[in-house]
């Protein structure tokens, strides 16, 4: 337990480092294709769009190749997709091939984060304790270590084709160092007769499952718009220097690190529904405040309560729809893919939206996004 345990907290750092990494240098991409706000946000919408196909497939490939080989497949996927990221904008300048390279980056990531979130919630039913957030937290961690070292490699002057391909390096030596300490089992049924293609395909229908789904889409979109666009924004319309847009994101990753490290004992204290309905007003909070007081102070005590609030929506979400470990596989897969229409339409959304009211009073959608999530949350109460 130990061992499998260590080595999805590691994937988990791994998969985070990645991410921090190519939203950090999002202006240098966007100056290296000589792209604006709108084109921008298409461009990153290539992410979602692979993360959706993974996500769709996720189930039956986990059920064909077991989690070991989806986990390799996946993070070397990954690799390839985030190393012709740097090369397409930092060496080539082709919008095209960087948008092919995001699809294949989103489908990589997304199946490899699939898998993950099943072993994890697998670990978290075999204890006592609520323990997923705390993984997450890991894949924080490393989100905030990929956007800091983003920052110093900007002021740094490294191009991004080695800084991305670093990156990719890491992904690929965790596919080869950590992926057989995952335990050879079923996952479609750690304890139960193996699902079928209809039984899998059924949790789509469940309700339970779709509010979850809802209220994990708001926080997805909560949390991916920082990601997408925190660093952007205070670079055009706050005046701030590249890096210092890359260190607010880091803030922001950081402050999510810490609410997920908090966040398995107050979920245990004062459960999971009352847990995320504070979670998702912190988090509309701090929007309002980044958005509307122009103040370095107040941005980032805005970005503070930004990412604890984003913190836990995701986490205890996937954990909510793999209660019944029966078809969990499934039931994760069903909830990521809702999550992942927010990755897929909130790069664009907000550049739409951007280019009439500018990215900050975009944010402003994300808002509402909060009241639906806050509105639906009683779906992760624990079923009797």
């Amino acid at each position: 337990m130990t061992r499998w345990r260590a080595a999805v907290v590691l994937l988990f750092l791994f998969n985070g480092i990645g991410t921090g990494t190519w939203a950090s240098r999002t202006p240098a991409i966007a100056d290296g294709l000589g792209i604006g706000v709108i084109h921008m946000g298409g461009l990153i919408t290539g992410m979602p769009v692979g993360s959706i196909i993974a996500i769709l497939v996720s189930s039956h490939v986990l059920h064909a190749l077991k989690v070991r080989w989806t986990m390799r497949m996946s993070l070397l996927i990954s690799a390839l997709g985030l190393a012709t990221v740097g090369i397409a904008a930092g060496m080539l300048g082709s919008y095209a091939l960087c948008f092919a390279a995001f699809v294949v980056y989103g489908f990589g990531n997304s199946l490899s984060n699939i898998s993950l979130n099943v072993e994890a919630a697998e670990i978290d039913r075999a204890g006592a304790r609520t323990l997923l957030p705390l993984f997450h937290a890991t894949w924080s961690i490393g989100t905030f270590a990929g956007s800091g070292l983003g920052a110093l490699a900007t002021l740094g002057g490294l191009v991004l084709p080695a800084h991305l391909g670093l990156a990719a390096a890491l992904l690929l030596a965790g596919a080869g160092l950590f992926v057989s300490l995952f335990p050879a089992v079923d996952v479609d049924a750690p304890r139960h007769a193996p699902t079928t293609f209809a039984e899998r395909t059924k949790v789509w229908v469940e309700p339970r499952t779709l509010l979850i789904g809802v209220m994990v889409l708001g926080a997805a979109f909560t949390e991916g718009t920082a990601t997408n666009w925190l660093a952007l924004s205070l670079f055009q319309e706050r005046a701030f220097t590249a890096s210092a847009g890359a260190a607010f994101l880091a803030v922001f990753t950081g402050a999510m690190t810490i609410g997920r490290f908090v966040g398995g004992p107050i979920v245990d204290r004062i459960g999971r529904v009352a847990t995320l309905r504070a979670c998702f007003a912190l988090a509309a909070a701090g929007v309002l405040v980044v958005v509307l007081v122009p103040s370095p102070v107040a941005i980032f005590v805005g970005v503070v309560l930004w990412g604890l609030g984003a913190s836990l929506g995701y986490p205890l979400g996937i954990s909510a729809a793999a209660d019944n470990p029966v078809n969990s596989a499934a039931r994760v897969s069903a909830v990521a893919a809702l999550a992942s229409i927010a990755f897929l339409s909130g790069p664009s959304i907000i550049g739409l939206l951007g280019e009439h009211v500018g990215l900050l009073g975009a944010f402003l959608f994300v808002v509402g996004l909060l009241v639906v999530a806050l509105s639906v949350s009683s779906a992760a109460r624990r079923p009797a």
